[in-house]
């Protein structure tokens, strides 16, 4: 489009602002839904010109404000055509407007190429001052070749002065460019109930509700589209010179309402072992039908029954929570929870026998305490005690509290058995694992062959063989650290080989010999370490090499397996105290670990291994 002194009109770049490419428009229209009091409206006379037409462009708003009009030419050349240095002045009171404004001297005339173009109005409440770059040479300055090439100029302009939406204000329309005369045209208006919905004419979105616009003769296919309603789409015919007028009442989107969840039962007051039924007949779907019905009668998050009537037998007297969860014809959930009391019987229960005994993992000669004080009788009391302590079937002892020191390793059933104030006894039973005479805080593998990392103040590595290994089994043991090992000795019967092999800095230790029946135990502490490695091979085939597994290894009291062998262990984030092996270490793989490179991914801690 052009006037009879210059080229002008385009249509700016604001891609950052526009709204996401479901909206048929060019690359540089923005498109913002109305968000404030600040609205603008812009249109020309009809929707196609021919080569050579002079063209009017109108504007409407909502209030006082500047004004900003660009073009878009169908080759993609960007043009500021308002203001200009024909019309500088770009404050307008609240109404509609027409530009060229009378009298200024000039007009705006189409020329090629043929094809689209589009025309943009941005109104804002403060000025823009960039957009006075017009002048006598240039009364129509070009701002680009293409759309994209200003998007980031301008945007550092529009935001920094009008960040806000409501201080801003867009629209847009276009029209054909042709050779020749132009096609009649038509008017078409708009309206919806509610109003602000995105209206699309021919697959181009032209803006939103209400909207009128003109348009070629003949038939237009109409889409509206609003978040939360139905789509609406029909088709039009407009007659040259005629005026079709839409009136559109959008239809919410039903939304599927959930079902609701009602149950009774009976009895109301149940005892310990009665049936109870359950039934869920009150229970509806306001907007369809109920599919399913699913019973958790003790509140543990597992599903007992299902179907709308169900039954179900406490056998323990308590108060229990029946949660109902039912489903509708579309997948949608309801759930009601309903406290259910059920009584005890009038019959004697019988009394239940616990204990516990200290210490955990007892060793030949030592005292076992057994404390029976835990057990209770539901109806009653407790009258008397009675403990077998060596597994043999007959009591040893009498009374809450039992004493006992066992001669000889091995594993020991320790039966309590209680009679409570109406004859009714109760038993439990426990085994007790009794290990050989060790050291003071070594975990209980009596019987179990491996390989043990365990202490307090100091780390120990038990090698531990089996009753029933016949013949010696060879061990290898290498440590690694970042610090110093020092102290490396060994304890109880002489190993079947020590050869430590520490540098001079003594980072590194290798122990090696064999077991049979009989155990090995190595102590060490560190300084100045942050990390210890650890490489665990025990022959447990009996093949004659050591073999090396994570479940042959086992760390500390309770003798958890680490996820990997070798692995490392190391102090926590943020300790500063001795690195002992009472602290909660860290514990993982290294993917290298020499004197001078240490490369370790951490799994895992030993708390968290131990369930602590």
């Amino acid at each position: 489009m052009k006037n009879w002194l210059f080229a002008a009109v385009w249509i700016f770049a604001l891609g950052f602002l526009a709204v996401g490419q479901e909206e048929a428009v060019p690359l540089g229209i923005v498109v913002e839904p109305p968000s404030g009091p600040l609205t603008v409206r812009i249109w020309v006379d009809k929707p196609v010109y021919a080569v050579g037409e002079t063209i009017q462009i109108h504007f409407e708003l909502s209030q006082a404000a500047y004004v900003y009009i660009w073009d878009i030419t169908p080759d993609g050349q960007v043009t500021q055509i308002f203001p200009n240095a024909y019309e500088p002045q770009n404050f307008f009171q609240a109404g509609v407007h027409t530009i060229p404004s009378p009298g200024r001297g000039y007009q705006f005339r189409v020329t090629p190429p043929t094809g689209t173009e589009w025309l943009q109005i941005m109104a804002t409440t403060v000025p823009i001052p960039y957009f006075q770059g017009y002048g006598p040479d240039q009364p129509f300055p070009l701002l680009g070749p293409d759309p994209q090439s200003w998007q980031e100029q301008l945007e550092a302009q529009v935001l920094g002065i009008v960040p806000e939406p409501t201080q801003r204000a867009f629209d847009f329309t276009f029209f054909q460019i042709v050779y020749g005369p132009a096609p009649g045209y038509g008017t078409l208006q708009v309206f919806t109930n509610p109003p602000s919905a995105k209206l699309y004419v021919d697959g181009i979105f032209r803006g939103y509700t209400p909207r009128s616009l003109v348009l070629t003769a003949g038939s237009h296919t109409v889409l509206i589209k609003k978040t939360g309603y139905q789509d609406y789409s029909t088709s039009v015919y407009l007659l040259p010179g005629g005026t079709r007028t839409l009136n559109v009442t959008l239809v919410p989107m039903v939304i599927n309402q959930p079902p609701v969840a009602q149950f009774t039962f009976t009895p109301s007051a149940p005892r310990a072992g009665d049936w109870v039924q359950f039934d869920a007949s009150p229970s509806y779907d306001p907007d369809g039908a109920i599919t399913n019905y699913q019973w958790d009668f003790q509140n543990d998050g597992v599903f007992d029954a299902t179907g709308k009537i169900a039954f179900f037998r406490y056998t323990t007297p308590g108060t229990y929570s029946v949660r109902l969860v039912v489903t509708d014809d579309k997948g949608t959930t309801g759930s009601t929870t309903q406290t259910v009391v059920v009584s005890p019987l009038v019959v004697n229960q019988p009394p239940v026998a616990q204990f516990t005994y200290t210490p955990s993992a007892p060793y030949v000669g030592q005292t076992v305490t057994f404390n029976g004080t835990s057990s209770y009788d539901p109806d009653g009391y407790i009258t008397n005690y009675q403990w077998d302590l060596n597994g043999d079937g007959i009591p040893d002892q009498s009374g809450p509290i039992a004493i006992w020191t066992y001669a000889a390793p091995g594993y020991y059933n320790v039966t309590l058995w209680v009679t409570d104030n109406l004859g009714a006894t109760g038993s439990t039973t426990k085994t007790v694992t009794v290990g050989p005479v060790g050291l003071p805080g070594m975990p209980p593998m009596y019987g179990i062959p491996g390989i043990y990392v365990w202490g307090t103040d100091r780390w120990y590595i038990t090698v531990n063989g089996s009753p029933t290994w016949t013949t010696p089994r060879p061990f290898r043991i290498e440590l690694r650290t970042d610090g110093e090992f020092l102290g490396v000795s060994q304890e109880g019967p002489a190993p079947l080989g020590l050869v430590p092999e520490p540098t001079t800095q003594g980072w590194r230790v290798i122990l090696e010999g064999s077991v049979s029946t009989e155990s090995i135990t190595y102590t060490f502490t560190v300084r100045n370490a942050s990390t210890i490695y650890f490489d665990l091979r025990l022959d447990m085939d009996g093949d004659g090499t050591p073999d090396l597994s994570p479940s042959l290894a086992r760390l500390r009291a309770r003798m958890v397996n680490p996820p990997a062998n070798p692995f490392v262990v190391g102090i926590p984030e943020g300790y500063t105290g001795p690195f002992i092996p009472s602290i909660n270490f860290r514990i993982g793989t290294a993917l290298a670990y020499t004197q001078n490179v240490r490369i370790i991914f951490w799994q895992t801690t030993i708390e968290a291994l131990e369930g602590i």
